[in-house]
């Protein structure tokens, strides 16, 4: 009786498919991973957008009352008390604004991922009351977002080459998100 060493064609074969499986649902769990991080922190981001401006229309003073003041790791949510100048305070030469209290503050690595790159829009932002380098999207005490132009303006949330936005409507301050 002689003995065979070696395996099959047939047990190479079902190794290699057994591998080929593994590998393939590791590299779509990877996708599926990145994909749930950006949409937290999307969701995340709009749903301050929203609160922000329900906290505006609450204070219902004159001009903005609430500013998202961007960061490079995150964002924060001030109170705003603006005064003088425009009726609409589009422009920040005529009004005076004075930061209240600070409602919340939103950290990359802790609120959401790390890495998630947040892009305010280059047009309708104006400055932030407390750091005047950075930018910040305001709402009027109507609810309506302080844009200088009728146009809608969005946020791009990006992470490993994947993009969601977050689009505000000018008139209403209707953020809806999209995958990009």
């Amino acid at each position: 009786m002689r003995t065979q060493r070696g395996f099959s064609i047939l047990e190479v074969t079902i190794a290699l498919v057994i591998v080929a499986v593994v590998i393939t649902a590791a590299w779509g769990w990877q996708g599926s991973l990145i994909t749930r991080r950006l949409q937290n922190a999307t969701y995340l981001l709009e749903g301050d957008l929203r609160w922000a401006q329900q906290m505006a229309v609450s204070n219902a003073g004159n001009g903005p009352q609430v500013e998202l003041c961007f960061r490079a790791d995150g964002y924060d949510l001030y109170s705003t008390v603006y005064g003088g100048g425009d009726v609409l305070n589009i422009n920040p030469a005529s009004y005076t604004a004075t930061a209240g209290s600070r409602f919340k503050s939103v950290n990359s690595g802790q609120e959401y991922a790390l890495g998630i790159q947040i892009t305010p829009p280059s047009q309708g932002t104006i400055p932030c009351t407390i750091d005047p380098t950075r930018v910040a999207i305001a709402f009027l005490s109507s609810g309506q977002p302080l844009f200088a132009d009728t146009n809608s303006h969005a946020i791009t949330l990006t992470l490993r080459g994947r993009s969601y936005l977050i689009t505000i409507q000018p008139y209403t301050g209707l953020a809806t998100v999209s995958a990009q």
